[in-house]
């Protein structure tokens, strides 16, 4: 099973990554909870940061700035490296006034939001996803309230974006360099929605320890995905 991926930002930073530059101007607010799950999912599954930034709550985007697009640009770079498929399912579940949100000393919530959404889905026998997202109204609509990295939190990333960005280049080095018949294997596992077992059958094939075997994965996951998604 592949970890389960949080849209929060606790997990971006546990995996030293996070989400996008584009800033948009406040438009038309998706007006249902369900029309803005919609709406979240199509600009994922395409892609498209611009449409996810224009689901953003406005005091939210006024966090992205020159000094923190990197840590955000990374967030959406990686929340989108896999579609949600088509038959996802999602919970709202109001936020109580005195209700603890969590990310204290990492991040604050520009806006107190009202809902919390959880969108669960599967995809093949071991691949599984869930999204948090934190929602609030704004204008005649719903925005997601994504929370603002604190200043320590933002100079911790950049501090580590060196190794980051190399573990990245390693990962699509050994995913460079796979060869039949291992590599027909592994996609094989793949299109099974077999992450794990192709993980580990990586790890035993070439000697590479768990966590750098599911990194090889996801990326090799990545660019079969992409392979197929329209141009």
């Amino acid at each position: 099973m592949r970890p389960i991926a949080l849209t929060s930002l606790a997990s971006l930073l546990a995996l030293a990554i996070s989400c996008s530059s584009s800033g948009a101007g406040q438009t038309n607010r998706p007006a249902t909870i369900d029309a803005f799950v919609k709406s979240y999912v199509a600009s994922i599954n395409s892609r498209d940061v611009a449409a996810n930034r224009s689901l953003w709550q406005t005091k939210s985007l006024a966090c992205v700035n020159s000094d923190s697009s990197q840590f955000y640009d990374r967030a959406f770079k990686v929340n989108s490296r896999h579609g949600i498929p088509t038959d996802y399912k999602f919970t709202a579940k109001p936020i109580g006034p005195d209700e603890k949100l969590g990310f204290e000393g990492y991040a604050i919530f520009p806006v107190r939001p009202t809902q919390e959404i959880q969108i669960d889905y599967t995809q093949g026998q071991e691949n599984s996803g869930t999204v948090i997202l934190w929602l609030a109204q704004e204008g005649k609509g719903w925005a997601e309230v994504f929370p603002c990295a604190t200043a320590e939190t933002l100079q911790n990333f950049k501090a580590k974006l060196t190794e980051i960005n190399a573990n990245e280049e390693k990962t699509k080095a050994l995913v460079d360099a796979l060869q039949d018949p291992l590599r027909s294997e592994l996609i094989a596992l793949l299109r099974q929605g077999k992450y794990s077992t192709a993980a580990t059958h990586f790890a035993e094939a070439t000697k590479q320890d768990r966590t750098t075997a599911m990194f090889v994965i996801d990326e090799l996951e990545y660019r079969l995905e992409t392979d197929q998604r329209p141009k």
